[in-house]
């Protein structure tokens, strides 16, 4: 019996960026999966860290409100506020982590997103969304509330404000200003997928001063001028930041094209040059005239006895 050959499987292929992206719906949906169950571990150890410190936070939270009193109308009313704040926190903490599963979510969609880039994106993003949060909390939130627990207050009407209540109020306003400083970067990643112009932002500028003082009123409801911009104009300050930031970013790869057509050109030139001051730098090589083949000497061909003969005949009678 002849033994059967051995076939050797051929080699798996690498998977590519572009059969990375034409993956079917299922295994996106998978992948999401995957990566809010990250998400979900993250905010759950915030939120049990916390639980630790539950009194230092309730403390923390409650400066702002100038002294106010608050209540809750259900007996579980105060479990649902130390489960508030304990949620809120874990997803403060466990903001630049959320980040980075979305961007490396969407990196199929962004050009050059590499697993440093993703880190260094998220990074960035949480240290921008804590300084909008210490901005949110120091500056705009104790005016926001000066106006609303006090403003309306009468001998007979005085507010009567639950917990909970409170604290949803807070974590909007807090959550509102961290987004408000994530702009410029939104707009890098906007950039990544589709590359942007600061010509067509500027465009929109418009649009975005009708967006701040609506978000203004919505976050601070003053007829204060004053207690508006503050909301105003750090959104109007961040979008030029991030104008900015595109206008750098495009700038980049034309620099870098620019000064390769320049090293390519100063090549050709210098090579154009050499060729052409090489004979005059280099004296011709004399030649020696060519000689004429010497020749050969003929062949010296064998006698014949016949002929050897004949010579001796020829050699006698001589």
């Amino acid at each position: 019996m002849t033994k059967r050959a051995k076939t050797h499987p051929a080699p798996k292929r690498a998977k590519t960026s572009s059969s990375a992206e034409k993956l079917p719906l299922i295994e996106h949906l998978k992948e999401f999966r995957r990566r809010l169950s990250y998400i979900a571990v993250c905010v759950a150890i915030g939120a049990g860290v916390a639980y630790g410190f539950e009194h230092q936070l309730i403390a923390v939270l409650l400066r702002p409100s100038h002294g106010q009193d608050f209540i809750y109308t259900s007996p579980m009313g105060g479990i649902n506020f130390l489960f508030t704040i304990c949620l809120y926190v874990g997803l403060v903490v466990a903001t630049p982590v959320i980040i980075y599963q979305l961007l490396a979510f969407l990196s199929p969609l962004m050009r050059g997103a590499t697993h440093r880039y993703l880190l260094l994106a998220a990074s960035a993003a949480g240290v921008v969304a804590a300084g909008g949060v210490a901005f949110g909390y120091f500056i705009g939130l104790p005016s926001a509330l000066h106006f609303l627990l006090h403003q309306f207050t009468t001998i007979q009407v005085r507010p009567l404000i639950t917990i909970q209540s409170y604290v949803s109020f807070v974590g909007l306003y807090l959550l509102g200003s961290a987004l408000m400083f994530q702009l410029p970067l939104i707009l890098l990643f906007i950039n990544r997928i589709k590359p942007l112009t600061p010509g067509g932002l500027f465009k929109y500028e418009r649009y975005l001063v009708v967006f701040a003082f609506l978000a203004a009123f919505i976050m601070n409801p003053t007829p204060n001028l004053v207690s508006q911009m503050v909301v105003v104009v750090p959104i109007i300050v961040m979008y030029q930041v991030g104008i900015g930031l595109i206008w750098l970013r495009n700038r980049q790869p034309k620099l870098g094209r620019l000064e390769q057509l320049l090293a390519a050109d100063a090549e050709r030139q210098a090579e154009r040059s050499s060729k052409q001051l090489r004979p005059l730098l280099m004296p011709p090589v004399p030649t020696a005239p060519a000689l004429a083949p010497a020749r050969q000497p003929a062949a010296v061909q064998p006698l014949s006895p016949h002929r050897a003969g004949r010579l001796r005949s020829q050699s006698v009678r001589l």
